[in-house]
């Protein structure tokens, strides 16, 4: 759910700035298609948002690594 939930918030981040007419010429999509391979299921999820930079890629998997801006709790 989280990949989803992050391609649907870059897809929405991408159309700032555009019109109506640009957003609707060129609609954000999310796919999502499934497989069998050999004995496994494969899911495969794609967009066509903005490409992830080579910066992003190599700490995707880093534990609590973000893109997003943190907000801090005052307490």
């Amino acid at each position: 759910m989280n990949i989803i939930a992050n391609a649907i918030d870059a897809l929405e981040e991408s159309n700032i700035g555009k019109s109506f007419a640009e957003i609707l010429a060129n609609s954000n999509r999310i796919i999502i298609t499934t497989s069998i391979v050999d004995k496994y299921v494969k899911i495969s999820i794609a967009d066509n948002g903005q490409r992830i930079t080579e910066k992003v890629k190599q700490k995707i998997f880093d534990h609590l690594f973000t893109t997003k801006g943190v907000v801090r709790k005052q307490v």
